[in-house]
């Protein structure tokens, strides 16, 4: 926890410091997206865990409240601070940036087919769970699936539209962050639904009542990514290790850390 609580403050430090250096002059609205999305879904959690503390988080009346005080953070407070920052309309310039070219067209086409395929990997692991026993449990070799799903996400990413790729990997830890929401706290109508779903995929290494896999597997893939937003190498050249690091997080935990497991538990089953 510790770790995380490092993690995080770093992370809105760099990104705080970025902010204040341009904000005498309109900069690129990329640069400010994970900055105003880390405080706002920050204040979010801090907000709810002391309301439910006091109160049931599982009833209607709360789960009510709950999605109410999220679309006013949203529409209250998250967007008027970015119209400051950017000084334009957020929604517009994102329907717009995400149009702007045929290649981010493409790209979103192809991830949205991806993110389709893990949900289906998903409702046939529980489908296999139900009709099978309800102990059964996802093989590591099948939680690894979604690792490859974010190598074949970031990869293409990287090498035609890194700025893309950077707002998207925002908005997706936005969603993960909000489901936990929903999913810890038994948010109505999806919030048991997503209790159910998600149990199959932990194992004995996963502890507590939180879920944060798929976070801090996002994170450490998107990372390099938000940290060096600037290309680290002039363009078109390879000099150095430099243009490598955007993809440290693609080499480190998509492609390294999966390996590791898999052959782990592969060779360790045999010996």
């Amino acid at each position: 926890a510790l770790l995380v609580l490092g993690g995080i403050s770093f992370i809105l430090n760099q990104l705080i410091k970025r902010s204040l250096n341009v904000t005498e002059v309109r900069g690129n609205p990329v640069d400010y997206f994970l900055l105003v999305a880390m405080a706002g879904v920050i204040l979010l959690g801090i907000f709810f865990t002391a309301l439910f503390f006091i109160m049931d988080s599982g009833t209607w009346t709360s789960s009510m409240f709950f999605h109410m005080m999220t679309a006013v953070l949203g529409l209250g407070v998250i967007m008027p601070w970015l119209y400051h920052l950017i000084q334009r309309n957020p929604l517009f310039w994102l329907l717009q940036f995400l149009v702007q070219t045929q290649t981010r067209v493409y790209l979103l086409a192809y991830w949205t087919l991806l993110a389709a395929s893990a949900c289906m990997v998903v409702l046939y692991q529980n489908a296999r769970r139900s009709s099978e026993s309800k102990k059964h449990q996802a093989s590591t070799i099948t939680r690894k699936y979604f690792h490859f799903i974010v190598v074949a996400t970031y990869i293409p990413g990287l090498i035609y539209d890194p700025q893309l790729l950077h707002i998207a990997a925002v908005l997706c830890l936005v969603v993960f962050i909000l489901l936990e929401y929903i999913r810890y706290f038994r948010i109505k109508p999806f919030g048991q639904t997503l209790r159910h779903l998600l149990t199959l995929f932990l194992d004995e290494r996963d502890s507590g009542p939180l879920i944060l896999t798929h976070i801090y597997l996002l994170l450490g893939m998107s990372l390099p990514v938000w940290l060096f937003p600037r290309p680290c190498a002039p363009k078109g050249t390879l000099s150095g290790t430099g243009a490598f690091v955007p993809y440290s997080g693609v080499l480190a935990v998509g492609i390294g850390d999966t390996m590791a497991s898999v052959f782990g538990t592969t060779i360790g089953e045999l010996k």
